[in-house]
Order: C-alpha cells, then sequence, then structure tokens
C-alpha cells in the first residue's frame, strides 16, 4: 500500500472485462467522484488519492486501518514467535478478524478470487494451529467459542467436531449432543450425508455420558414411553437404528426369531436413483408415509439417505419381504409417489452378521 499500484494495473482491475474508449480518463473521473463522496460523507477534506510518476498511493495524511492487512501482520506473528501463548493471542487476535468471504461482491473477479482462497485457506491453518495451543493449555471454553464463530461461516464438519470435542471435555453432554443433532441435520438437509464415523463415535461418547436426576421406576417409564398411540412402523435417527439394529442382532442369538434388513432406495421411471432436488424431498416424504402405513408397530425404519431408506423388519421370512415390498409400492402409490419406483434389496440379519454376501433382489413395480 505504501508502494502505490500503478495506474494501468487499476484501469485493467476496473474495466479491464468492458470497453472503454480511454481508461486512463475514466479513471480520473473515478477517482474525482470518490474524492467528493469521502467529503459529502463528512470525512475531512484531502485529496485521500495521490497520483505520482503513474503510481496512485493513499494520502499520508489520513490514516487508515484495513482488515485484510492487519488479519495478515498477525499471522506473521504467530508464527514468527517462539512463545506458545504470545503465538495463541495473535491467532485469536487474527481469527476474531476474519468475517467471511474477500470482497464477495467482486469474487468475479480473477484476482479477487484467488485473494479470497488465500486468506479462507490462512483462517483456517489459523484455527486448527490455535484448536491444538489451547488445547494444550485446557482452554476447552476458547476453542468452542472460536469453533463456533467458524461454524457459523463455514459450517463444515470438521469445526462441528472440534466444538463437540471441546464441549465434551467440559463435561458438558447435553450442550455437546445438542451440537451433534443441529449440525447432523444440516448435513443430511442440505448436502444429504449421514453422520460420519467420526460423529458417530462422538455420540456414543456423550451418550454414556448424559446423566438424568434420579428419579423413581415410574417417573422414568412415563417419561420414555410414546406420547401417544401411533400406528405403523416407528421412525429413528440413523444412530438410533444402528444401535436398535446391533439389539436385534444379539436377540436372535437368545430366541432364534429371523429379522432381515431392507435397504429402499428410490428411483425415476428409468431405475436411476433419485438426485437430491427439492422434487426427491416431497417423494421422500411421501415414501416415509407409505412405510410408516405398511408396516407393523414393531418394525422400524430410519433414513439413510436423501433417496434411501433402511428397515429392520423382524420375525418374518424372505417370503414375508417380497409380499412386504408389494404393500409398500402399492401404499406408496395411493400416497401420490407418481411414475417413481422403488429398489429393494434384502438380507437376513443373520447373514450380515456372519459376513455373508446373500442377498435379495425384489423387482421393481411399473405404474
Amino acid at each position: 500500500m505504501d508502494k502505490g499500484i500503478g495506474k494501468s494495473t487499476l484501469v485493467e482491475a476496473l474495466y479491464g472485462r468492458d470497453e472503454v474508449e480511454n481508461g486512463n480518463s475514466s479513471l480520473n473521473n473515478t477517482i474525482f467522484r470518490l474524492r467528493r463522496q469521502l467529503e459529502t460523507a463528512g470525512l475531512p477534506e484531502d485529496p485521500y488519492i495521490e497520483i505520482k510518476s503513474g503510481l496512485c498511493t493513499w494520502s499520508k495524511n489520513i490514516p487508515v486501518w484495513v482488515d485484510v492487512h492487519e488479519f495478515g501482520k498477525l499471522v506473521e506473528k504467530a508464527e514468527g514467535t517462539p512463545d506458545p501463548y504470545e503465538k495463541t493471542s495473535f491467532y485469536i487476535q487474527a481469527c476474531g478478524l476474519y468475517r467471511g468471504e474477500f470482497l464477495p461482491i467482486m469474487i468475479g473477479e480473477e484476482w479477487a478470487t484467488v485473494a479470497n482462497v488465500s486468506y479462507q485457506e490462512m483462517y483456517f491453518k489459523c484455527l486448527r494451529e490455535v484448536s491444538e495451543l489451547l488445547k494444550q493449555q485446557r482452554e476447552y471454553e476458547k476453542v468452542y467459542q472460536l469453533c463456533t464463530s467458524a461454524a457459523q461461516i463455514y459450517p463444515f464438519e470438521e469445526w462441528q467436531i472440534l466444538r463437540i470435542d471441546s464441549l465434551i471435555a467440559m463435561n458438558r453432554y447435553k450442550e455437546a449432543m445438542d451440537v451433534y443433532e443441529e449440525a447432523t441435520k444440516m448435513f443430511f438437509d442440505e448436502l444429504g450425508l449421514t453422520p460420519s464415523k467420526k460423529m458417530l463415535d462422538r455420540f456414543q461418547t456423550m451418550s454414556g455420558h448424559i446423566q438424568l436426576p434420579v428419579g423413581s421406576l415410574t417417573d422414568i417409564k412415563e417419561e420414555i414411553r410414546e406420547e401417544r398411540h401411533e400406528e405403523g412402523a416407528y421412525y429413528c435417527t440413523f444412530p438410533s437404528f444402528i444401535d436398535n439394529y446391533r439389539l436385534v442382532s444379539r436377540m436372535m442369538e437368545r430366541n432364534g426369531i429371523s429379522s432381515f434388513l431392507m435397504l429402499c432406495t428410490l428411483t425415476d421411471s428409468s431405475g436411476r436413483p433419485l438426485e437430491k432436488t427439492e422434487k426427491t424431498r416431497d417423494v421422500s416424504e411421501r415414501f416415509q408415509m407409505a412405510v410408516r402405513r405398511s408396516l407393523r408397530r414393531g418394525d422400524l425404519y430410519t433414513r439413510y439417505s436423501p433417496c434411501q431408506f433402511l428397515l429392520l423388519l423382524s420375525g418374518t421370512n424372505q417370503e414375508n419381504c417380497s409380499i412386504i415390498s408389494r404393500r409398500i409400492d402399492k401404499t406408496f402409490k395411493e400416497e401420490g409417489g407418481g411414475r417413481n419406483k422403488i429398489r429393494y434389496l434384502v438380507t437376513s440379519v443373520v447373514d450380515m452378521k456372519e459376513h455373508e454376501a446373500d442377498k435379495l433382489s425384489f423387482s421393481n413395480v411399473t405404474w
């Protein structure tokens, strides 16, 4: 900034894509209008932008503070000091200056895009470095605050996991579970992603530590029972489905009751899995209603992806699975499934437990 910027560089940046007869004259007019606007805004009278030997510089009479320049200086200071506490302080200040995309209204310009990517990578590096330093210093609340701010700008899994980990470290398991549920819902609704193994590991950790007040058996029974009697299959989240599947697998070892896992994939009329769109969301909701109506109260189901559902069918056999698939097809049509089809894959829970690949595939019904 002290050395100035060449007029030709500014002309190219401002008018490079426009058909301008005289770029130099247009730049002079722009600078003149800018001076008038600054004075009209109530700033002191000054040329602000000085032009000398073909270079444009900011007037030394007007002090200027630019956040991106300060951001870069703080990062340099952090990287240049060996003291972990000074390093932490500089990184925290740098992270506090970052507000998201660099000049978003100019993101179409190549130079702005390059700068935006550079600052974003620098910000991510700062976050990772300072999070590690703060964890070593047991400053978990600061990790949580920094990563919460980051998640508001970039809701990536990395920052959500750091938020959860910091809350777990502070024994705030209920808050950590709230972050988990909020993040996994967002990932699924916006990106169609189910919880990763890292997320599921956190879920198991949190579930094992959430403590409830001491209560009587009557109170506990009242709290855990269903609020109202509903017909049809029981819907649960994917992590809960995993726990239920493992429980049923264990129960089969004792009582021998057969259980089957059914994967239902929504497809278009040509048999291609539906892509994630608003229309797919509507079709998925109609299919979910069809599943709930078609299965028994003792059956379980969950949504695995935007176009896939998992069903856990207990006390049945392969022949009945075929009957169930036809019943779902019929109900789905009644629910307004249109020309969409359902592709079924079924395997016994015993087969999966023994790592066998024997699967039964049912044909789709064409409407």
